[in-house]
């Protein structure tokens, strides 16, 4: 009987202790108030980049995200990668963009988390990780040397430079493979035609074969290996990826709520860039995760295409709708944050909105990343 009352003593005393290190999970996005920004000719250059910093800074942002990989090289000077093509006419002796941003934007309290869109291929770079059957405009997830070059470009940086995180985007194979290794592996893992499985996931996806876990299988290798590297690094630093929370397609091998649970991930920033967020689609997957506040949206201050109408091109949106959207989520979700994309589109009414709005009290620090747990 005592032996049994110990036990259930014990058991008892493991769950509370559980239940309490599931309630005091930190909120790893709390206070960020985050901007990207995709203009490398820009963001690279000394002058506009101190324009840049001061406009965000007077607007309420505290972390920057600026492009540094996109498919066409690399924005710093790398042992791995040439320079990104729009900035190929530089010397890698004397010129370090990346460095001086990051000088910049300390000296005036905001955080920088270089951005780097994965498995995006906007030039016509290291052909052997993009063979013919490769999906366009992507690099070839399932092989493994592309692992390795993104996992030690990102590693290369968070080595190198004093960065407070890395922003992970097109973090998905975007779409289905069909070169020969391809086909070769997908025949050897599964004894199955990938063509067949393909034809079968557009008509009745229940009946695809694992080519939808073939796809997953993929990227969260691709996701482990850039993690666990940067870990090794700098354990504490926080990790952010975009992604379709809880709508993305089956062929994009996205599993990002697991991603986010077993700590490869610290932050996942669901990109909702319609007017109307998409908030029960966010509580739904807050119910997913081991801690919900590690769930941030990710807006867009630019028009979507459904608001176009006869006009050819994007516009940026007007300031009272930003500053009333993300009042909405900060209100509703105090924990989580904000991120926006992107700074092409700031205009100077957006800036007085947020001044006037939800980023008047923006004196506040972020939370520091050393505050972030890694599982």
């Amino acid at each position: 009987m005592i032996v049994f009352i110990f036990t259930a003593f014990l058991v008892i005393f493991f769950f509370d202790m559980s239940q309490a290190q599931d309630v005091q999970q930190p909120a790893p996005f709390k206070g960020k108030r985050a901007i990207l920004d995709g203009d490398i000719p820009l963001w690279t250059d000394p002058t506009a980049l101190d324009r840049r910093l001061l406009r965000i800074k007077e607007a309420g942002f505290n972390v920057y995200m600026p492009t540094v990989w996109q498919g066409r090289g690399t924005v710093w000077p790398s042992r791995y990668a040439d320079w990104d093509t729009k900035l190929a006419t530089h010397s890698k002796t004397n010129f370090d963009p990346l460095h001086h941003l990051i000088q910049k934007a300390h000296a005036l309290g905001i955080e920088v988390h270089p951005w780097f869109t994965v498995t995006l291929r906007q030039e016509d770079i290291f052909p052997e990780l993009a063979t013919p059957g490769t999906p366009a405009r992507a690099f070839d997830v399932h092989n493994q040397a592309f692992h390795e070059l993104i996992t030690n470009l990102v590693g290369e940086v968070v080595a190198t430079y004093d960065v407070d995180g890395i922003n992970l985007d097109y973090v998905r194979a975007i779409d289905l493979c069909f070169n020969q290794t391809c086909k070769a592996d997908y025949s050897s893992r599964y004894g199955r035609d990938i063509n067949r499985d393909a034809a079968l996931l557009k008509i009745v996806p229940g009946m695809a074969g694992p080519l939808v876990e073939y796809q997953k299988s993929a990227v969260t290798a691709m996701v482990r290996s850039i993690s666990e590297n940067i870990r090794a690094i700098k354990p504490n630093i926080l990790i952010s990826a975009d992604v379709f929370v809880g709508h993305a397609p089956l062929n994009q091998g996205q599993d990002s709520v697991s991603w986010v649970n077993s700590g490869l991930v610290d932050v996942l920033l669901r990109m909702d860039y319609f007017r109307r967020l998409n908030i029960e689609s966010m509580e739904a997957t807050r119910s997913e995760l081991h801690n919900p506040d590690a769930q941030s949206f990710l807006i867009s201050n630019m028009s979507n295409p459904e608001e176009l109408g006869a006009r050819k091109d994007n516009f940026a949106r007007d300031g009272s709708w930003l500053a009333d959207t993300i009042s909405m989520v900060l209100d509703r979700w105090p924990e989580t944050g904000i991120a926006v994309y992107f700074y092409k589109y700031l205009t100077d009414e957006q800036v007085q909105a947020l001044k006037r709005g939800p980023f008047r009290s923006s004196n506040t620090s972020p939370v520091p990343p050393e505050n972030v747990r890694a599982n």
